[in-house]
């Protein structure tokens, strides 16, 4: 099932007036690390005249899958939102202290046809009882600046509850977004800000991602998916301009070569953090989900149970064919003494391999041996790319998992 279909309940949710529970629009929730947000068009938070916000955020509600959350904050400045038609609010969750599963938030810009094939617009009409997707979207053209049109089939938007169709059956429809899903992450592609009641075929106006630059200028946005080349690691052989451009040729349709394996060194549970033992499962599972082989050492495991030398077994092993890459949960004495050694080895011998660290960061801070050694030693001369432990979130793990896809595909290929 795609990531679209599963998660649509929690692609769109309904901004409402607390006092009488009318629907003033629609939006698009988001999380960014344990801070919740919704994208909407600014014309449902704000007078038609643009004076100022229709009601006070205290005056508002948003419902997610039957959720209630709580407006705090509307991002960015009125002139700017006058501009764009795009607007963000800041949530929090009124029952429970749990986190939603919102989506990290991907952002796809919408040129031309190329990347609307597979797309879905996911909508909520005000009278259903479940969220709407709907297909067979074709570009037809930029209207102006951060705005684009697309053509759907009017006889698509149908009321499942009424049996209606077109735009009077859909009120509030302005906020809800257009996603498609592409190597395991969902991207959102506009904002749907108007859709004019014609008749049979219909063009829906919609807001550009580009439109967030305003309001976040650190969001990054892809413009095609010849962007992927981004996730290569530093150390990969293919991180060239030549590279790349066979990258954008064929990774939309090659497959993963299944032969590599990746190493992943993790502490023991007696010696593991919380936060580590974290990092492991929710690595291991995305491991599994994508199919990509794996060893398991370091304290969680020995790479071979009968070998006479676990880190000379695990060194072997690294200068093998058989490895590409190398993730490294460093957490306790084992797991920095494999950091130390591993990085050791492939710098010596000039194996070509991504490397990615997590890392306990108050060791770094409290250890000058270990931050000006081998955690120094490894970032600069083996370009490993490290994450923090006080700042992780799940983007983080997504980004491994795309930078050794990404790998495994140039690698299959390149067989």
């Amino acid at each position: 099932m795609s990531l679209i279909i599963q998660n649509k309940n929690l692609l769109v949710g309904h901004i409402k007036n607390s006092d009488n529970a009318s629907l003033l629009g629609s939006c698009i929730p988001f999380k960014k690390g344990n801070d919740l947000f919704v994208i909407t068009c600014g014309h449902v938070i704000y007078k038609d005249d643009w004076s100022g916000l229709r009601h006070l955020t205290t005056e508002l509600k948003v419902e997610i899958d039957s959720r209630t959350y709580q407006p705090i904050k509307v991002l960015g400045t009125l002139e700017d939102t006058r501009t764009t038609d795009f607007s963000i609010l800041q949530i929090v969750q009124n029952d429970s202290d749990v986190i939603p599963p919102f989506i990290e938030l991907s952002l796809l810009e919408v040129n031309d046809n190329t990347f609307l094939t597979n797309s879905n617009i996911c909508v909520f009409p005000e009278r259903d009882t479940r969220p709407q997707l709907i297909d067979k979207v074709e570009f037809s053209g930029s209207n102006r600046n951060f705005e684009y049109s697309v053509k759907v089939d009017k006889q698509t938007f149908h009321n499942l509850n009424l049996g209606g169709a077109g735009a009077s059956q859909f009120k509030g429809l302005s906020g809800s977004g257009i996603f498609c899903q592409y190597n395991g992450k969902v991207y959102l592609q506009g904002v749907v800000k108007i859709l004019p009641d014609t008749t049979v075929t219909t063009e829906v106006d919609l807001v550009s991602v580009s439109a967030i630059k305003t309001i976040w200028k650190d969001f990054q946005i892809n413009t095609s998916f010849d962007m992927s080349y981004s996730y290569l690691h530093h150390n990969s052989p293919f991180n060239s301009e030549e590279s790349r451009t066979e990258i954008a040729k064929e990774l939309l349709t090659q497959v993963s070569n299944k032969k590599y394996k990746v190493l992943v060194c993790a502490p023991s549970d007696i010696s593991s953090s919380p936060k580590a033992k974290s990092i492991f499962d929710q690595l291991i599972l995305e491991l599994r989900q994508e199919k990509i082989n794996f060893s398991v050492g370091g304290g969680k495991a020995l790479l071979i149970p009968t070998g006479a030398y676990p880190h000379l077994d695990e060194q072997d092993f690294i200068v093998s064919d058989e490895c590409s890459s190398l993730v490294i949960i460093a957490d306790d004495h084992s797991t920095f003494s494999q950091l130390s050694l591993l990085s050791s080895v492939i710098f010596n011998t000039r194996k070509q391999i991504e490397v990615y660290i997590f890392y306990e960061d108050k060791v770094i801070t409290t250890q000058n041996f270990i931050k000006d050694g081998p955690f120094k030693f490894a970032e600069n001369q083996v370009k490993a790319r490290v994450f923090e432990f006080s700042k992780f979130n799940d983007s983080m793990i997504k980004d491994v998992i795309a930078g050794i896809t990404c790998l495994h595909t140039c690698l299959g290929r390149r067989a």
